[in-house]
């Protein structure tokens, strides 16, 4: 009997610092110190059955976030109890479910603490007008990505000793643009200096689909 749950999870510091490799492995871990027994591929390297939807990149923080597990027996909420008395500080499950549909990221809200000069968010506006472009390397070729193809909205304020930037992204087929690449190319532009704070990923907009 092999069943697929989904659990939602957040990840706060100083666990923002683990990469997407090492969660994996630090869940099929945690599961294998709980007796849990996992699903694995077949073949020559099998591993686990674990997928993160959307994994998030090294350094950000979010409230909520998902991924699917094989496992060959039934789990029940007693699960999460388990796994938090267990899970490094920062790793939280909020909620287990059993997989009976596909989930579809449709769009995503960012948070962005920047410590930066005053003038930050007026010259910010004025590079947001220029239909701005991400430079980016792909299997040795260079492409440039509209900022605007995938970006909804954004606001940009001063709050007591930083500035705060949202961003409401759209995932188009799976892709997205990152707000930190937003950041670094207008910084580039303008040659300013500006110290990341924290980014937080506080809100995902999905649909399921059976």
């Amino acid at each position: 009997m092999v069943k697929r749950y989904r659990f939602y999870f957040s990840r706060d510091l100083p666990s923002c610092f683990i990469s997407h490799l090492d969660m994996v492995r630090l869940f099929e871990r945690a599961f294998k110190r709980l007796g849990i027994k996992l699903k694995f591929t077949e073949g020559f390297n099998p591993h686990p059955k674990i997928t993160f939807i959307l994994p998030m990149a090294v350094g950000l923080c979010s409230p909520e976030e998902m991924f699917e597990v094989d496992v060959e027996e039934e789990l029940d909420e007693k699960v999460i109890e388990k796994l938090n008395l267990i899970l490094p500080k920062g790793l939280k499950v909020l909620k287990i479910e059993e997989t009976i549909d596909k989930i579809q990221v449709s769009d995503m809200y960012y948070k962005c603490f920047i410590e930066a000069k005053e003038d930050f968010c007026k010259l910010f506006e004025d590079f947001m007008k220029e239909n701005p472009k991400i430079r980016r390397e792909k299997e040795g070729k260079v492409i440039f990505r509209n900022v605007w193809d995938y970006l909804l909205n954004y606001e940009c304020n001063k709050k007591e000793n930083n500035i705060e930037i949202v961003f409401h992204i759209n995932v188009i087929n799976g892709s997205y643009i990152k707000p930190e690449d937003i950041i670094k190319s207008f910084s580039e532009k303008y040659n300013l200096e500006y110290k990341i704070v924290k980014i937080e990923r506080e809100k995902v907009n999905y649909q399921r689909v059976i």
